[in-house]
């Protein structure tokens, strides 16, 4: 999860420094389990544009060699090059991509690789005319928008589904151990896979609200201090765990709702919905924990 999905961006930027994350390495988004690796891309006014996180700090980006495909259909594909990179492999990368007849491509490179990735473009496209823009000013961008593109699979909701299992089963009030029947499609999802819209897309479950988000003024309220938030319900019958990762300074990113179960009781258990945030360091600092954990007020909404 941590190298396909949005976690592994975040974890660069926190940079946690407990123990087992020290031994274990904090992993880099790259692609995983069949997943492939995010794509950066900035906006250049007319097209996107692929760079490549720096590796200090994700949040700052630097060009790479690549071309930019549009078809017949207006869809587009990036393909990123190497020196010494076949007229063959940049067709194979385009075929995967699902790219059909060529109507326009750019190519953006440095000047040391520009007569190499010509000579390419015209084995690829030897009918094509090729014309020089106008390069891009050299220096530092503050202010250029970009975008993120996170690729997941079942793999990614496993991890979640377990996150949330395991965190309902620590605190739930019932008792629940987690091997009753009422749980035995969730355990089979988290071992197996499967569809993940049977438990993040149930439309009957309870809604839970974090005091972030857009302003009614305008504008939007985050918090100072990057944490998780998680939170479950037990009432009437049914097991829902709420998993928000990586809620921060500027960013509050879409909450799962993940349905564990369902089940009959005639017993009523009291403070049925419950919550936990954990807070990481600010600054990081050594130690065995990268952060504390503190009891959420919870306000359920339904």
């Amino acid at each position: 999860m941590v190298q396909s999905g949005p976690v592994g961006f975040f974890r660069q930027i926190i940079k946690p420094k407990s123990k087992r994350l020290n031994k274990r390495g904090i992993g880099r988004a790259r692609g995983a389990m069949g997943a492939p690796p995010p794509q950066y891309m900035m906006d250049m006014g007319d097209h996107l544009a692929l760079v490549e996180p720096m590796p200090d700090n994700p949040q700052d980006v630097a060009p790479v060699d690549h071309i930019l495909v549009r078809d017949v259909t207006d869809k587009e594909a990036h393909v990123r090059l190497f020196p010494g990179i076949r007229a063959d492999q940049v067709r194979k990368a385009l075929v995967d991509a699902s790219v059909g007849d060529m109507k326009e491509a750019r190519l953006h490179c440095g000047e040391e690789h520009w007569a190499e990735y010509t000579e390419l473009l015209k084995l690829i496209w030897p009918k094509s005319k090729l014309e020089e823009g106008e390069p891009t000013p050299a220096g530092v961008h503050p202010e250029t928008p970009g975008t993120i593109k996170f690729v997941v699979n079942a793999s990614y909701f496993q991890a979640i589904a377990k996150i949330g299992f395991h965190y309902y089963l620590m605190h739930s009030r019932r008792g629940h151990r987690g091997d009753e029947d009422c749980f035995a499609d969730i355990r089979k999802f988290i071992i197996n896979g499967g569809d993940s819209d049977e438990f993040f897309k149930q439309k009957r479950r309870p809604r839970f609200a974090v005091p972030f988000g857009k302003l009614p003024t305008g504008g939007v309220l985050t918090p100072s201090q990057w944490s998780h938030v998680l939170a479950a319900s037990e009432a009437d019958g049914q097991a829902v765990a709420y998993v928000q990762l990586f809620v921060g300074p500027g960013c509050i990113p879409t909450p799962h709702y993940v349905s564990l179960g369902q089940w009959s009781s005639p017993i009523i258990v009291p403070n049925s919905a419950w919550g936990h945030v954990y807070l990481y360091d600010n600054p990081q600092k050594p130690g065995r924990y990268a952060g504390r954990v503190e009891a959420a007020q919870i306000t359920r909404l339904r």
